[in-house]
């Protein structure tokens, strides 16, 4: 690793002095200061800390006179192994030493080729090269710096039967290991893992260390482990750890300490080749110590990557990297890429920022362009595009535990100052330039749909793709195929449309073309696959089309007839919004997730696209235990697995406060509520408390957690409300909006309003369908009745790119165009399934229903934000000022205790003008076939 200085001019570098039992962060760099009028310290890129404890011990073998491999040794083995709960761990000299050792101990024939990523630190390949073996590089996916499946293929296919393959969970983030092991075909045995930066990564629940044959830890000074230098092998194999063992020290069947022990016999054997690559009893002394502190270091870099990625969300041009699997990243760097909109180049911006006393490094400079590995390594034909692409972009921020907020802040400050002449606004934040996409042929319009690869290129796929780019109402624009068979994949080209890879590469697939959906057109795919497949896709902000009729097509070996269903743009008046994007995920991967209301319609998709962007935990939170396991029977093919279900009510403040401190949720999504709109009006009191009082419950319980992001689910109902689910949701965002001003800094509290939501459970459209299933009156309240209507995709897109905009107290709501009449909807809904002449039966409003819903109350504005397509209300001032909430609140609840509906009425009045104290009429007429808001 290179570690920039900040001034490579500057006459003179300042010595640090350390003090005797600590190194001070603020001076523990090594580079010269700025020559600029502040006064402010330099910043350095990496500084290492070493505990009191670690110095003390340090001592303590120093004067025990035994310094080199000794008991201290074997101590810190077992301590390290049982915290990452592997069998095994062999302490040795350095991870390139890990790396060597555990490629000799596969015994695989001399010159077998092995898989390794083109852009990692040279060390790596060296120990490839050391261990007789033939390296081939492996090109990376440049939005993650990582190596994906479809460019392991690639390299495997090269090279005709690697051997090994050593995978690098770059800068601490998740590697999908058992992924790339299939794509190179070859057992996890035959995986060694380069963990150098992994400490603390999780590969979903897994610690990184006992996933695969090897894992080598790197404790070098600017480590997660800081020692000075130093190396891990962990493994579950018994005699692979007794080779590496014996192999560290020349190849000798016994320690040398053990012989200079009482007892201990002098004599030893050598049967095999080895290294001297041992760690020393002073090493592992500062290991043992400083591993103690490892757990609060983690949680504190996981803070400082929150405060940049906050920080940098809306700097356009600065782009933190993708995280390519799910599980906990170590957040060993902070690395980001420099695209073009940001205006300055990376090096350029390497002297800008090191000007002003911030030290900055890169990581790393690929294989391929150093000559001795040019010469020795094996690169796939066409070169190394990803890591070429990569490389001029890649640069690593300061990132390490004694780091502080204000440091974070003044790095971020400059960051942004440096490209305020070039414009922040994050616009089109996509890198992808233009000849990167699928050309059309002459004259042939653009796509007006949403971008959509198919998964299948066969007959299913091609009659999917025509009817789509025949029918553009669909609201659907093929962009391309996926299919594994080989000549299909020769073809390149099937019905006009390119086929753009195999099924492993829907990642890289929807990035490359910017896809926004995902339909799959294989009949019989198998449900891992199909989890698989859809996964990929969603994880990478593409939304993947769970269509029952569709299937049913399939199986009839008819697609087009039942397409009309997807007439999304018909039924809603407008074209459908692709909302989540691919930065989602920073917000997401590698933090422990809560979301209440777990098992209802929105917080199961919720959960389902949550989990596809890697958050180390996901805890789903509902009431109906039934629900609960249904869901996690969807999201992981089984059930009670582990500890994420939880059984709970909001209402229940002591449950919730203790889930919270013993979850610490870093994010929280709050989608449970009663919202049954004319059930509501007959129990108002249910609806306190549950809508009010459950979110009290959560915020206050958030904000002593540190929970970082909490976002609520509104609804339209919440502007001007004349409903008790409107007033109810209301005054849960002010609550809300109190929660940002009383928690501490860092933390964002922000909420989001829906529409009604097409396809939920219970809402409109299924209970019109179940109507016309049974031959019934279509019900419909009222012939002029509009609605703002969302498809459930834009509604949990809304959800996530709220939780990602959020800087605290807003409410987010997307801009639906003009509102749909209820009747229209519904006479084209029964046209697209067939039955076009129905019986509509008008039962006139509901009480506390409105004739035409709003999206912002009448004292409130609205402003844009980073999404085109998203607003965020404004000036929506609490009633009679801050403290009138919190003041009637206590009397809100002690009414709805009492189940006293008049005095709760009265309290909902007084607190939102416009509310009617007194409640309507209920019109029994109306609650025949009712549906409820079901947000």
């Amino acid at each position: 690793m290179t570690v920039h200085r900040l001034l490579p001019q500057r006459e003179q570098v300042e010595q640090i002095r350390p003090a005797p039992d600590a190194v001070s962060p603020a001076n523990a760099g090594s580079g010269p200061r700025a020559p600029e009028p502040s006064s402010e310290p330099d910043i350095p890129f990496a500084a290492t800390w070493i505990s009191p404890e670690a110095r003390r011990a340090a001592r303590r073998v120093l004067a025990s006179g035994w310094v080199t491999t000794g008991p201290e040794t074997e101590l810190f083995e077992d301590e390290f192994a049982a915290h990452l709960g592997a069998r095994h761990a062999v302490a040795v000299s350095s991870c390139t030493a890990a790396l060597e050792l555990a490629l000799r101990a596969l015994r695989l024939p001399v010159g077998a080729p092995v898989l390794v990523p083109a852009v990692t630190f040279c060390g790596a390949v060296q120990a490839v090269l050391h261990a007789r073996l033939r390296p081939v590089l492996v090109d990376v996916d440049p939005r993650t710096g990582q190596v994906n499946a479809a460019t392991v293929a690639r390299a495997a296919r090269v090279c005709g039967c690697p051997r090994a393959m050593m995978v690098l969970h770059y800068a601490g983030a998740p590697a999908p290991v058992a992924e790339l092991a299939e794509a190179a075909r070859l057992p996890l045995t035959h995986i060694v893992e380069d963990a150098a930066h992994a400490l603390g990564t999780s590969v979903d629940d897994q610690p990184v260390g006992s996933l695969s044959r090897a894992a080598c830890f790197s404790f070098y000074a600017t480590k997660n482990l800081p020692i000075g230098e130093g190396g891990m092998v962990t493994t579950d194999d018994s005699e692979f750890a007794r080779w590496i063992r014996r192999a560290r020290l020349h190849g000798m069947s016994a320690d040398a300490w053990r012989r200079n022990t009482t007892g201990g016999n002098w004599r030893y054997s050598v049967e095999e080749a080895g290294l001297k690559a041992n760690m020393t009893d002073v090493q592992a002394a500062v290991g043992r110590a400083q591993l103690r502190h490892l757990d609060d270091w983690q949680i504190r870099r996981h803070a400082l990557a929150a405060q940049y990625d906050a920080a940098l969300a809306s700097l356009a041009g600065i782009e933190p990297l993708d995280v390519p699997a799910s599980g906990r990243h170590a957040r060993h760097l902070y690395v980001v890429r420099v695209e073009e909109e940001y205006g300055t180049g990376r090096d350029e911006l390497i002297d800008r920022l090191a000007e002003h006393g911030i030290g900055t490094s890169v990581h790393f400079e690929p294989l391929h362009h150093m000559p001795y590995f040019r010469d020795t390594a094996i690169t796939p034909p066409g070169g190394l595009p990803g890591a070429d692409a990569l490389f001029p972009r890649l640069l690593s921020l300061p990132l390490y535990p004694h780091l502080t907020d204000s440091e974070v802040d003044r790095v971020c400050t400059e960051l942004a100052r440096l490209g305020d002449r070039h414009g922040t606004a994050r616009a089109a934040r996509s890198a992808v330039p233009a000849d990167a996409l699928p050309a059309l042929a002459p004259g042939h319009p653009l796509p007006a749909g949403l971008r959509t690869l198919v998964i299948g290129a066969g007959e299913a796929g091609q009659a999917l793709a025509r009817d789509l780019a025949r029918t553009p109402q669909f609201g659907l624009a093929p962009v391309g195929f996926l299919d594994d068979d080989p000549v299909k994949l020769r073809a390149a080209v099937i019905g006009g449309l390119p086929v753009l890879g195999e099924l492993d590469d829907s990642r890289e697939a929807v990035l490359t073309h910017r896809a926004e959906a995902v339909v799959v057109a294989i009949p019989g795919l198998g449900s891992e696959r199909f989890r698989q497949v859809a996964g990929a896709a969603e994880a990478s902000g593409a939304s993947v089309r769970y269509l029952p009729s569709f299937i049913a097509a399939l199986r009839r070996d008819v697609v087009g007839s039942d397409m009309r269903a997807l007439d999304v743009p018909a039924l809603i008046g407008r074209a459908e919004m692709h909302i989540v994007s691919p930065e989602v995920r920073a917000t997401i991967a590698g933090k422990r997730v809560l979301v209440t209301g777990a098992g209802g319609s929105i917080g199961s998709e919720l959960c389902h696209q949550v989990r596809a962007f890697g958050p180390s935990r996901l805890f789903l939170l509902d009431h109906d235990e039934s629900n609960l396991h249904r869901l996690q029977l969807e999201l992981y093919g089984d059930a009670l697995r582990n500890d994420d279900i939880v059984i709970s009510d909001i209402r229940d403040r002591p449950r919730i406060d203790q889930v919270f401190r013993e979850l610490r949720p870093d994010v929280v999504f709050h989608a449970a509520a009663h919202k049954h709109l004319p059930l509501l009006e007959r129990h108002p009191c249910e609806g306190v408390k549950s809508n009010v009082r459950g979110t009290d419950n959560l915020v206050r319980a958030a904000i002593a957690a540190g929970t970082s992001r909490f976002v609520l689910i509104s609804t339209d109902k919440a502007a001007d409300p004349v409903s008790v689910l409107g007033a109810t949701k209301r005054l849960a965002e002010l609550i809300v909006r109190d929660g940002q001003q009383d928690s501490p800094p860092g933390t964002v509290f922000s909420a989001v309003r829906f529409g009604n939501v097409l396809g939920s459970r219970g809402s409109l459209l299924s209970v019109v369908a179940q109507q016309l299933g049974e031959g019934a009156q279509v019900t419909v309240t009222h012939p002029d009745a509009t609605r703002f209507f969302m498809t459930v995709e834009e509604a949990v897109g809304l959800v996530l790119e709220a939780a990602r905009m959020a800087r605290g107290g807003e409410v987010f709501v997307l801009d639906m165009s003009v509102p749909v009449r209820i009747v229209d909807l519904v006479r084209k809904f029964a046209r697209s399934v067939h039955v076009p002449d129905i019986d509509i039966r008008f039962t006139g409003l509901r009480p506390g229903e409105k004739l035409n819903e709003t999206l912002f109350a009448e004292q409130e504005g609205h402003t844009s934000t980073a999404h085109p397509r998203i607003l965020a209300a404004t000036s929506a001032a609490r009633p009679e000022g801050p403290a009138a909430l919190s003041q009637a609140l206590p009397a809100l609840y002690a009414a709805a205790e009492r189940n006293d509906t008049p005095e709760v009425r009265h309290v909902l009045a007084d607190l939102l003008p416009g509310f009617p104290a007194a409640a309507q009429e209920h019109a029994h007429t109306g609650m025949t076939h009712p549906y409820p808001d079901d947000f």
